[in-house]
Formats: C-alpha cells, sequence, structure tokens
C-alpha cells in the first residue's frame, strides 16, 4: 500500500468518517472535503488501494455510496490509533 496516501487533503476525514457510518454518498463525502475535485481523486486513491469500496445505488438517481472494506477498517483503526498516540 502506498502511506503517501494517508498523508493526503481529505483522506483522513473520509476515513474517520467512514469508520462511523456504514457507508456515505459522494455528496455528503464531498462536504468534509470541501472541493468535489479532491474528494473525487481520494475517493478514486482509495478505492483503487482497496480501501473503499463502491458501489453504485440502483434508484433513480444513480446515485454511488462508498464505505470502508475489511483493509480500510484495519487503516482507519491504525490512523485513530497513531493520533492518539501523538496527543499524549
Amino acid at each position: 500500500m502506498e502511506f503517501d496516501v494517508l498523508a493526503k487533503k481529505g483522506v483522513k476525514e473520509i476515513l474517520r468518517a467512514l469508520a462511523d457510518k456504514r457507508g456515505m454518498n459522494f455528496s455528503e463525502l464531498r462536504e468534509l472535503v470541501g472541493s468535489p475535485t479532491t474528494a473525487s481523486q481520494r475517493l478514486q486513491e482509495l478505492t483503487g488501494l482497496g480501501i473503499l469500496k463502491r458501489e453504485v445505488q440502483a434508484d433513480r438517481f444513480r446515485s454511488v455510496r462508498y464505505s470502508l472494506t475489511g483493509k480500510g477498517t484495519q487503516v482507519a483503526k491504525l490512523i485513530k490509533e497513531l493520533e492518539k498516540a501523538l496527543v499524549r
């Protein structure tokens, strides 16, 4: 896995939010990151690394939901532990 992705803008916010929820759609995640371009890039990178799962919903708006994979859950836990250790 490429660790440099974890340092990019918006990644921690996305992982934290998805660790707390079962899934979120693009617009919810875009709100966290601030920029639609940045959100799209990070979601593509994290999906490509197997950290996120992307599911196209079969509704009339064809929305997309993102959730953590098993690997993503482990990464989110590690980030949380690192942040805890740095605060002490």
